[in-house]
């Protein structure tokens, strides 16, 4: 069965989620905490029933407006998961402006409060998990890449092993390539998409090959040469029938920054309480490992390249940076960074809590200097920087970040290109509703392991 075929599942399943975590509120209102709130009986059980389906279906109607329903995103559960989150809270704030209008709220305002966070949640891990079931029970779309370089290859690597939906890269092809051959190539390994990944194609011959998909009834995606821009973000317009890029102000401005810095001093507070005990057990283990000091500062460029001393537990041997230009035959990564699987300065309490990204937490503290914010692109090393193209730079234009999408993404495993395209994208799409998720999915990412070294 496709993907798309199934996808009217997730709404009716949603309704029914949304229904049964209010229900849940009741019960929690109405029993659990009756003795503690006192009794609020001015709805029957049926009632808040039929209350709860009108609550879901103007979640689900919000959530439908923010694209969640999509076949696929580009982010993958970030963006599907931001889109939840900001339908949940805009269900609540409709449900709330209703409720001042006609000034009657016969409902708990308890049960109301948490749906919001109750749904999010559980419809985020309902989401991950339906996403799962289909991508590996679905039928793989057999893709054709007009294209043979490395941007080519690598776009096709992330189809095949890293996008939501399944993708089989049947071939890819030379951009010379007649048309009349490419449309026999079409028939004869039955492609069900056509990637256009090579720039450099004359219009002609471009506009043959989309003529010839929409004969076959196969559909096509054309990769945008505007990675390759430095400008700030575009969009795309249009204007007497002509298609448009535009440039627009970044995001991430104005009063964004002000509510991004808000949650980042709200929620690193939060934390760092929290996670208190956890920073002086730590704290002890590296001691009795290895001895003082207990942190490793180091010098990293943050936004407009200005440079800071970020702050992480020290997990390798004392001196170990001075030994990165002699190890640099064994570097595994490509590009700027420079990450080593199995590396020998790191100490045995070093690679535990490397594991778990607990050497992280004390960046915590970074956020609360303003130096770095809980979500953005990775703090690069000033050597990193040095070796950065002008598009690279750009990255910089945003505060760096504690987690990111690089994180979520695939961390050490991620090569340097493919961290530069995912913080990028990031930073001309920044939305609170992106960190939110990002910060969601997190905890699952660190608990997974997945390139931790």
């Amino acid at each position: 069965m496709k993907k798309r075929n199934m996808l009217w599942m997730l709404p009716v399943a949603d309704l029914a989620l949304i229904t049964a975590i209010f229900m849940g509120g009741f019960w929690l209102r109405h029993s659990l905490l009756a003795d503690l709130m006192g009794s609020d009986f001015r709805l029957s059980v049926y009632h808040y029933f039929l209350t709860g389906l009108v609550l879901g279906s103007v979640q689900i109607t919000f959530m439908a407006v923010f694209g969640v329903y999509r076949r696929e995103f580009g982010l993958g559960m970030i963006e599907e998961i931001a889109g939840i989150i900001r339908g949940a809270l805009m269900a609540v704030l409709f449900t709330l402006a209703m409720t001042f209008i006609t000034r009657q709220l016969l409902f708990s305002r308890f049960v109301l409060f948490f749906t919001f966070p109750a749904s999010a949640l559980l419809l985020s891990f309902w989401h991950s998990q339906f996403r799962k079931l289909t991508n590996r029970t679905g039928k793989p779309s057999r893709v054709l890449i007009l294209g043979t370089s490395d941007q080519a290859r690598q776009l096709g690597g992330f189809m095949e092993n890293r996008a939501q939906l399944r993708y089989i890269v049947v071939d890819y092809i030379d951009s010379n390539t007649p048309p009349e051959e490419i449309s026999e190539i079409l028939r004869e390994q039955n492609v069900h998409e056509l990637v256009v990944a090579d720039h450099s194609i004359p219009t002609g011959k471009l506009s043959s090959v989309i003529l010839t998909c929409e004969k076959l009834g196969i559909h096509y995606k054309i990769a945008a040469d505007i990675f390759a821009m430095v400008s700030l973000t575009a969009r795309v317009s249009h204007m007497g029938g002509t298609t448009l890029i535009e440039s627009v102000p970044a995001p991430l401005s104005g009063g964004g920054l002000v509510l991004k810095r808000t949650i980042d001093l709200t929620l690193a507070c939060t934390f760092i309480l929290i996670l208190s005990p956890v920073f002086l057990l730590t704290s002890l283990a590296i001691v009795l490992d290895s001895g003082f000091p207990v942190f490793f500062r180091q010098t990293r460029l943050g936004r407009g390249n200005i440079p800071f001393r970020i702050v992480k537990f020290r997990s390798m041997r004392r001196g170990a940076h001075g030994e990165k230009t002699a190890m640099s035959d064994l570097n595994e990564s490509k590009g700027a960074l420079f990450k080593i699987r199995n590396d020998p300065r790191i100490t045995p309490v070093g690679r535990i809590i490397r594991r778990w990204s607990m050497d992280e937490l004390p960046q915590l503290f970074n956020v609360l200097s303003g130096d770095m914010s809980l979500v953005g692109p990775r703090p690069p090393l000033p050597e990193e920087v040095e070796e950065y193209s002008r598009r690279d730079f750009k990255r910089l234009h945003t505060t760096p970040g504690v987690t990111g999408v690089w994180q979520i993404s695939g961390r050490s495993n991620l090569g340097f290109d493919e961290m530069v395209k995912l913080d990028l994208y990031y930073v001309d799409n920044w939305s609170i509703w992106m960190d939110l998720a990002i910060l969601m999915l997190t905890p699952s990412v660190v608990l997974s392991g997945s390139g931790a070294y």
